[in-house]
């Protein structure tokens, strides 16, 4: 039976948090102020007394331990059968700052402080077992710092006793060592056994090990090694993965059913359900909170087909100055959008094979030189942009929470904000190509500037320091002007049970013109939050949908089918998008080889991401053997490829040569099975050898990406440019780093996540 680590850890946390402002009833407090210790301090506590519970569970022979890493430095960690992850530190010097914890030959607690060593006492005084005479365990001590600056004990994290006889000093460069239970620890390779002596006390430990099979770069993130080199994208989708969206019928919206309103009104179903939005008052912003209020409907799409664009719905514009226009067969140059602004709304049918949103004709581009210039039929928007709110004023590690700010007064618990940065200082884009040189075609970087937009939800403010819901996916340097922005958007968006359908070219090629860019765009998403699109397929699509500026969207359950196009669905400048279990099997001609029709080739660009985006997952998609993942440049970060299969071809990844790299840090390829085309020719072909940055070519540039267990159709990579390459060749254990990720955050697989799968 598992246990849950993230509840246990939790405790901790709130025991923490508790001891700031409780204290045992039988002693005098006096209040005076607590030091202003940093976020790291609080994260030792935490592990500390993780380490000292798993120290007791340990020594009562209630656990084993399951798996281990270790380093040169004879650091230890331990993961146990109750899904503790136990830190083990050789210490030997004291520190007379930190509650050292042990257990003595008679199975009381005791501990050393302030140079001088103890009976660790409960709240009524008496000696606090650790063991009894069966060895069971009795009392497990939680120690925190007092909202008076003391030391303090705890049995149940909210009755709290002081320990130390003067507060807390600054604990700044204190690390997990100072917090370590023990003065060594030996592990004989050949017989697994480690044994664990205590820094105090005479408990020492004598236990087996066992080493499993799941691949090491699992293991360290699993125990937050130092070497460590994941991160973790557990927090994307819909509500941060942990809970399905909710089936539109159920949220008790008004029903707007369009077939109906067609009928009628003798309306086109395109006339009816712009209709429908002007009624609502959804073709324009909605309230100062970005969430329409009177958007709480379900604009309904019974079984049937309904044109929402022809010939019929283009209109006559003067021509501007160097524009070349496009026109239809009746002499218009101009296709137009329908606009749809508003929250809590769900756009649904009665399911892909029986609801269909039919594009009869391309929409026309804006010019004929600016191919993916059409508009998007449906344009799901919040029109406001970011603003903003205050400075970071300190530093935030990658991984961390928390941020300090010069002023939260605007911000509150269960806002949504964006984490921001632009500056173009060559230092920092120096910095940010580590570990390549910054190349003279890359001007978007170089003049605009690094640019980083993650968005993020306040879950709790103290003072000037506010702590996210989400960890921070780029470390955060106060001196290079980061700061936190006001970001309008609209919630609750969702488009579920039926099909777009198109009329895309039956041979595509890439960049010919915009036919075959962008004439058939059915859906975007841009600023929106918990939002989603599933049970939904695209046919014969130039682009499926592009999710931009949006935060934790989820797409899932898509298929992409009938003639190939320009590109799946993308994440554009979000954060942690998840976009999973798509199919992609459209037919055309191969790029490489305009004579061959590959049935599954493929969208030319797969699911993927483009512009800042961060955190996105794509998970268990299967796309093209003639296409690869989408990565569009203009600076996106930390993209999870997850136990994917499909072709892997170079050259599909896509993005102007002035926006490169195609994708910065934490590019990370997990379980990637790779397909090849039948036939494969040309440099854009997955044999040989696979190049992340290609020397002296101005495209084609990827920072190094972690790479484990790629499989499939043989390819090597260069290893002087990839950060990890494990498991080449061969598939790892956790199957899907995602799933494995969201269950250590919260004890479980989600429902959804298991019936996706």
């Amino acid at each position: 039976m598992k246990l849950n680590l993230y509840a246990t850890v939790t405790t901790f946390i709130l025991a923490v948090n508790i001891s700031f402002s409780s204290c045992s009833d039988d002693e005098v407090v006096n209040n005076n102020p607590i030091p202003d210790q940093p976020e790291q301090i609080t994260e030792l506590i935490t592990q500390y007394n993780t380490n000292i519970s798993a120290y007791q569970a340990m020594l009562a022979n209630k656990v084993e331990i399951v798996d281990y890493t270790s380093d040169e430095k004879g650091h230890y960690k331990l993961q146990l059968s109750n899904q503790q992850i136990a830190d083990v530190y050789a210490q030997t010097a004291e520190d007379k700052d930190i509650p050292l914890l042990g257990i003595d030959e008679e199975g009381y607690w005791i501990y050393q402080l302030e140079g001088a060593s103890y009976l660790l006492t409960d709240l009524q005084g008496n000696p606090a077992s650790a063991l009894n005479k069966t060895g069971k365990a009795v009392f497990t001590p939680m120690i925190g710092i007092g909202e008076d600056g003391y030391w303090q004990v705890s049995y149940n994290g909210y009755q709290w006793k002081r320990l130390s006889n003067s507060p807390v000093p600054f604990l700044t460069g204190k690390t997990a060592k100072n917090f370590s239970l023990y003065r060594s620890a030996t592990l004989n390779e050949e017989t697994g056994i480690i044994v664990l002596k205590p820094r105090i006390g005479e408990s020492s430990l004598t236990l087996p090990t066992h080493n499993s099979n799941t691949t090491p770069a699992w293991k360290k993130f699993l125990m937050n090694s130092d070497d460590n080199m994941l991160l973790d994208f557990s927090y994307a989708g819909y509500k941060h993965g942990e809970v399905a969206p909710p089936d539109g019928f159920s949220l008790g919206y008004e029903v707007m059913n369009v077939k109906q309103r067609m009928e009628e009104k003798k309306m086109s179903a395109r006339e009816a359900l712009i209709d429908i939005l002007k009624e609502k008052k959804m073709t324009r912003d909605g309230d100062k909170n970005g969430n329409n209020p009177t958007a709480r409907i379900v604009i309904y799409f019974p079984a049937g087909e309904y044109v929402l664009h022809s010939e019929d719905d283009n209109g006559m514009r003067e021509p501007e100055a160097g524009k070349t226009y496009a026109t239809d067969s009746k002499g218009n140059n101009t296709s137009y959008r329908i606009p749809i602004n508003g929250g809590y709304f769900v756009i649904k049918g009665d399911g892909p094979d029986k609801t269909k949103l039919i594009m009869e004709t391309p929409n026309l581009p804006d010019s004929k030189e600016v191919m993916y210039s059409s508009p998007t039929l449906l344009e799901i928007k919040h029109n406001s942009g970011l603003k903003k709110l205050c400075d970071v004023t300190a530093d935030a590690a990658k991984g961390s929470h928390t941020v300090e700010v010069s002023d939260a007064t605007m911000l509150n618990t269960g806002d949504w904000v964006c984490l921001y940065l632009l500056n173009n200082d060559p230092e920092l884009v120096n910095k940010e190509l580590t570990p390549y040189p910054v190349e003279a075609t890359m001007v978007n970087i170089i003049e605009n500037g690094v640019r980083v937009q993650d968005f993020h939800q306040i879950i709790a403010k103290s003072g000037n320091r506010i702590t996210f819901k989400e960890p921070i996916m780029h470390e955060v340097e106060a001196r290079w002007g980061w700061e936190i922005h006001q970001y309008p958007h609209y919630e609750e968006v969702g488009v579920e049970d039926l099909a777009f359908v198109g009329n895309a070219v039956d041979d595509f090629k890439h960049h010919r013109t915009w036919e075959d860019d962008g004439a058939y765009k059915p859906v975007d998403m841009t600023r929106l939050t918990n939002s989603w699109m599933r049970r939904v397929k695209f046919t014969s699509v130039s682009e499926a949908s592009s999710i931009t500026n949006s935060a934790n969207i989820s797409a899932y359950n898509i298929t992409i089918d009938g003639n190939r196009g320009h590109s799946a669905i993308r994440s554009a400048g979000s954060s942690r998008v998840f976009i999973g279990k798509v199919t992609d099997r459209t037919n055309g001609l191969l790029i490489d080889d305009r004579n061959i029709r590959e049935e599954g080739a493929g969208q030319y660009h797969a699911c993927g991401v483009s512009k800042p985006s961060m955190g996105a997952v794509i998970w268990r998609v299967h796309w093209g053997k003639d296409a690869c993942f989408e990565s569009h440049a203009t600076q996106p970060r930390a993209t999870l490829i997850d136990a994917c299969r499909g072709g892997f071809m170079q050259f599909r990844q896509g993005g102007d040569y002035d926006q490169l790299p195609n994708h910065l840090d934490d590019l990370t390829i997990w379980n990637m099975y790779s397909e090849r085309s039948r036939v494969a020719s040309g440099n854009s072909a997955p044999a040989g050898v696979f190049d992340w940055w290609r020397i002296g070519f101005k495209g084609w540039k990827f920072l190094p990406p972690i790479i484990v267990g790629f499989h499939g159709d043989p390819l090597n990579f260069v290893q002087e440019q990839v950060k990890l390459d494990e498991s080449h060749g061969t598939p790892v254990e956790p199957e899907s780093l995602y799933e494995a990720q969201l269950e250590k955050r919260l004890g479980f697989v989600p429902d959804w996540l298991k019936e996706l799968k």
